[in-house]
């Protein structure tokens, strides 16, 4: 299980824009701060305005804020903007469009409603218990995990914004042991 560069270029964004709340960042200077390709950029952003997580505002003092306060913004809530629904595996899928390929998988498509689970043999898999008790287990972790939590532990572990570089030199980071 991975979270892909989207989800973790996302998170970037919405720190850069949670450490200066009152003004308005490009995504020019978001890119060359994180260096990180302003195409790429340009890509993740509308699931992070589709979901409600940033807004844009035009004109001389605009640029992309936060579209809450950083302690609304959950990381589970970024993560499935970016990434789509935390499915481990099929049969915990709470994803309709899931639920419609597991049953045409099961062979039972077009068979009525689809049953509340997404697996024939819910209810009596052990397996299924792990994936479900996994899922829960990180979305609770995600869900109690906010933006404003994550800049102060940027802030009181590293003492340096997440970006690690100013133009003329590169800064390293402290290691935690």
């Amino acid at each position: 299980m991975r979270i892909s560069t989207r989800g973790e270029y996302g998170l970037r964004i919405l720190m850069e824009l949670g450490m200066e709340p009152s003004r308005g960042l490009a995504l020019r200077e978001i890119a060359q701060r994180q260096r990180i390709s302003l195409d790429y950029l340009e890509q993740i952003v509308p699931s992070l305005k589709q979901a409600g997580l940033i807004r844009a505002q035009r004109g001389a003092r605009g640029g992309y804020f936060l579209a809450k306060k950083p302690a609304q913004i959950t990381i589970l809530d970024a993560l499935v903007a970016l990434e789509g629904p935390f499915d481990l595996m099929l049969c915990v899928s709470d994803d309709p469009p899931a639920k419609m390929l597991q049953s045409s998988i099961n062979g039972d498509a077009g068979n009525g409603p689809i049953a509340d689970s997404n697996c024939p043999a819910s209810g009596a898999c052990a397996v299924q218990e792990v994936w479900q008790e996994m899922k829960s287990a990180v979305e609770s972790v995600l869900t109690n995990l906010t933006l404003e939590e994550l800049l102060r532990r940027q802030e009181d572990r590293y003492g340096v914004p997440i970006r690690t570089y100013n133009e003329k030199n590169l800064a390293q980071l402290p290691v935690l042991n």
